[in-house]
C-alpha cells in the first residue's frame, strides 16, 4: 500500500513538473528559410502554451550565416526557450532552393528533437512571406498545424506524393533517384498546393502542375483512393453518345475516383536504356460531361481504350520533360543500377544515359461503376 502511494505521488509531482516546463517553452511548429544576400534568413511559428489563449502563435525572423546561429538569434528574441519537438513542417523559399538546400536540410536531419516525419515543401514566395501572410490570415491559426494537415490529406488521399524529411533524404542519398517536393503558395487568403517541385540532387530545376503530379504517383508506387481528370477526343467516341447539346466541343471531359493502380517498370536494353512500363488501372467513373451510352459493353470498351491512350500519352509527356531538364523524381536510374549491378553503376554515366533513355508505355484501364453523368 505505501508503494503505490509514493508511486502515485511520484507521478503527480512528474506531472506538475512536465506542465510547469511546457509553460516555459516556445513549441516550434513551421520554420521556413530564405536566401537573403550571402546569408540565411530563418523564419519559426512557435506556439505558447497558455490556457486563456488557446491559439497563441508567434513568429520570429532573423538573419546569420547558419541555421544554428539563425536559432540562437531566435531564441534571444523570444521570452520561451524555442524547441523543435513539434515541429510540422518546413519550407524553403524558391530562390534558395534553386541554389541548393543540403546544408540546411542535413542540419535538419541531424537534430535529435526533430522527427522524420516532418513535411517538407518549396515556396514560390520567400518562405518568410508565406508564413507571414498565414499568420495573418483568419483562415489559418498556426501555420505549422495547417500545413502539416493539408499535406497529410492530400497524401492519404493520393493526390501528393508524400514528402517527408526521411523520403526527401532517402532519395537525396540515393544514387539513381532524384527528390520531388509540393509546391507552394499563397493565393486567396490561404495557403494552396501548386503541383510539385523537381530536383536534380538538392537543387531546384523545373516544376509540374498538379495534374501532372497524377502520373509521376502512378510511376512511384500503387494507387489505393485516387482521383483524376481526363480529356478524350469527342470524335473518337461520338457514335456512343446518345443525345448532344447544342455546344461545340472537340473533347469529353471524365472524372475517375476509387483509382486502384499496380505498376511495374522494367529495364528491356543496357546498353541505350529501354525501359517497359505496364500499368493497370481500375476505376469508378464518378462524372462524364456528355450523355454517353455507359449500359452499352462496346461503348464502355471503347471509353476505356480512349482513357488509356489519354493516360499514356500524359505520362510519357511528364516523363521526358523531367528528362528533358535533367530530373529523375521516379528513379530509373535505381532500376538501371540493379540490372548493371552497383560496380558498373556511375551516377555521372547515368545522368547521360538518361538523357537518351526510351520509355514504351502501355495502360490498361478498367472501369467497373459509373457515376453521375452530366
Amino acid at each position: 500500500m505505501k508503494y503505490i502511494v509514493w508511486s502515485l505521488m511520484i507521478i503527480l509531482l512528474c506531472g506538475c513538473a512536465s506542465q510547469k516546463q511546457l509553460e516555459e517553452l516556445g513549441l516550434i511548429t513551421a520554420i521556413g528559410y530564405d536566401r537573403v544576400d550571402d546569408k540565411l534568413m530563418g523564419s519559426i511559428v512557435y506556439y505558447e502554451f497558455d490556457p486563456l489563449h488557446p491559439n497563441n502563435t508567434k513568429m520570429v525572423t532573423s538573419v546569420a550565416n547558419t541555421s544554428k546561429e539563425i536559432r540562437h538569434k531566435e531564441n534571444l528574441s523570444s521570452s520561451r526557450k524555442l524547441v523543435s519537438g513539434q515541429l510540422r513542417a518546413a519550407v524553403y523559399g524558391r530562390e534558395l532552393a534553386e541554389e541548393g538546400i543540403i546544408s540546411v536540410i542535413d542540419t535538419l536531419s541531424r537534430d535529435a528533437e526533430v522527427g522524420t516525419m516532418v513535411y517538407l515543401a518549396v515556396s514560390n514566395i520567400p518562405a518568410h512571406d508565406l508564413l507571414t501572410r498565414a499568420q495573418e490570415s483568419s483562415d489559418v491559426t498556426n501555420a505549422g498545424t495547417y500545413l502539416y494537415n493539408l499535406i497529410e490529406q492530400n497524401v492519404e488521399e493520393d493526390s501528393l506524393i508524400s514528402p517527408t524529411l526521411h523520403e526527401f533524404m532517402q532519395c537525396l542519398y540515393s544514387e539513381g533517384r532524384d527528390p520531388i517536393l509540393p509546391l507552394l503558395n499563397f493565393i486567396d487568403n490561404t495557403i494552396v498546393i501548386e503541383g510539385m517541385a523537381l530536383f536534380k540532387e538538392d537543387k531546384v530545376i523545373g516544376e509540374i502542375d498538379t495534374k501532372s503530379a497524377f502520373y509521376l504517383k502512378l510511376l512511384l508506387g500503387p494507387y489505393d483512393a485516387g482521383s483524376v481528370e481526363i480529356e478524350i477526343p469527342l470524335d473518337q467516341v461520338e457514335k456512343h453518345i446518345l443525345s448532344k447539346n447544342n455546344k461545340v466541343e472537340e473533347e469529353v471531359y471524365i472524372s475517375l475516383d476509387h483509382i486502384r493502380s499496380k505498376t511495374q517498370i522494367k529495364l528491356v536494353d543496357k546498353k541505350m536504356p529501354s525501359f517497359k512500363i505496364n500499368a493497370k488501372v481500375v476505376t469508378r467513373m464518378q462524372e462524364i460531361t456528355v450523355d454517353y451510352d455507359l449500359g452499352n459493353p462496346e461503348a464502355l470498351k471503347k471509353i476505356e481504350e480512349q482513357i488509356s491512350i489519354m493516360m499514356e500519352k500524359k505520362l510519357k509527356e511528364v516523363i521526358l520533360a523531367s528528362r528533358e531538364i535533367g530530373s529523375d523524381p521516379v528513379g530509373f536510374g535505381n532500376i538501371y543500377r540493379s540490372k548493371v549491378g552497383y560496380d558498373s553503376f556511375s551516377k555521372k554515366e547515368w545522368r547521360e544515359l538518361y538523357q537518351q533513355a526510351d520509355f514504351d508505355i502501355d495502360i490498361k484501364v478498367e472501369i467497373l461503376r459509373t457515376g453521375v453523368m452530366d
